[in-house]
């Protein structure tokens, strides 16, 4: 499995240099219909090889874990997503600060508000300090996931019904990388649909007194 994922980080790697020669070409073209198709094509590539490449390597190992003030980390991450015309609300609170790498923390959140608004339009980050760890519940307005697949979401290229389909965005590998990045803090994360509607996205982190 080690050498599998050396290969493929790899080739994901590998291939930056091909997308950037054939968007180099598809800036000369001239029919603008057609060139529109490349650079949407292009994108999705792009997209594909990068979350790959967060996706296989561990990026958390290089990363010093430093002390994070996570109420200016959700407040910076909503005021990013206002910039962008997305909604996201912050409820809760926590008032000390939190040991993690930073860098690396802000991916796992990115990624799961990401989720929460391209599936359900707007996203609600609940934060709390529960017993010794932090809670941050990523609340969406979509349609959920069907109980069966909760788990299976996790997997890389994994897609569910119609209504999660490629048309929305992404790549199926966001979520997996979020569990990544929390279990690598000795954290974990979780999928549950919500008894309103929605999706919950439930990270927890260690956070000792």
């Amino acid at each position: 499995m080690a050498e599998r994922s050396r290969v493929l980080t790899a080739m994901s790697h590998d291939l930056k240099t091909p997308i950037t020669r054939m968007r180099l070409r598809t800036d000369m073209l001239e029919d603008e219909a057609v060139r529109e198709k490349f650079d949407r094509d292009l994108a999705e590539m792009e997209q594909m090889v990068t979350q790959t490449l967060e996706f296989m390597r561990d990026a958390t190992d290089t990363e010093p874990v430093q002390r994070v003030d996570v109420m200016a980390l959700l407040e910076s991450l909503q005021g990013d997503y206002e910039d962008m015309g997305k909604a996201v609300r912050i409820s809760g609170r926590v008032s000390r600060p939190l040991a993690a790498r930073p860098v690396a923390l802000r991916r796992c959140l990115t990624n799961l508000v990401d989720n929460g608004i391209r599936y359900g339009v707007r996203a609600t980050i609940d934060v709390a300090e529960e017993a010794g760890r932090v809670v941050v519940r990523v609340l969406d307005e979509g349609p959920g996931i069907p109980e069966a697949e909760l788990e299976r979401a996790f997997e890389p290229f994994f897609r569910g019904d119609a209504s999660r389909s490629r048309e929305t965005g992404g790549f199926g590998l966001g979520l997996g990388i979020a569990r990544n990045i929390a279990r690598a803090h000795g954290g974990d994360l979780v999928l549950k649909n919500r008894a309103e509607g929605g999706l919950a996205a439930i990270l927890t982190l260690p956070h000792p007194a």
